[in-house]
């Protein structure tokens, strides 16, 4: 088992959806509601839970390209580093020294601010991913349950 408490992968292990669908279906029929289509009402639930699916699968990508990004920038920025490092280890004079010191720390500075709007620009877009995921099935949703109410008798 993982130590990582953020590991949830084994939560649905065993999770059988055609197993909870019955479930789901046998609590409706014990019901005799007239008109009641359980049958649609299943395959509400089923893409409610393909939905659900697809926006963990949406922020799982995005976390995953967000990482990758953060490593490339960390490389980038390491190489920067040793670049620098040597630039100054051959300057001759305090002032050489200081203007170099001055022009890194200044470059250093607006690369970090263009990683940052990069990284945020990157969440954001995940983010609207997954929204508009969730916000087509919930008006899916309430467009089926309608339906539904519009049957009953």
């Amino acid at each position: 088992m993982s130590n990582n408490p953020f590991d949830f992968s084994s939560v649905f292990k065993n999770y059988d959806p055609q197993a909870f669908f019955q479930q789901i279906q046998n609590g409706f029929s014990s019901y005799q509601i007239p008109n009641l289509d359980t049958s649609a009402l299943i395959e509400s639930q089923k893409k409610n839970v393909e939905a659900l699916v697809a926006a963990n699968q949406a922020a799982f990508q995005g976390t995953q390209e967000l990482l990758r990004q953060q490593g490339e920038m960390l490389q980038q920025a390491i190489s920067d580093a040793t670049e620098a490092a040597g630039d100054l280890a051959g300057s001759s004079s305090p002032k050489v020294l200081a203007e170099k010191q001055a022009e890194l720390v200044q470059a250093a500075f607006e690369k970090a601010l263009a990683n940052s709007a990069e990284l945020s620009e990157l969440v954001k877009k995940n983010q609207d991913e997954i929204s508009q995921l969730v916000n087509q099935r919930v008006s899916e949703n309430l467009k089926e349950i309608k339906e539904a109410i519009s049957k009953l008798s």
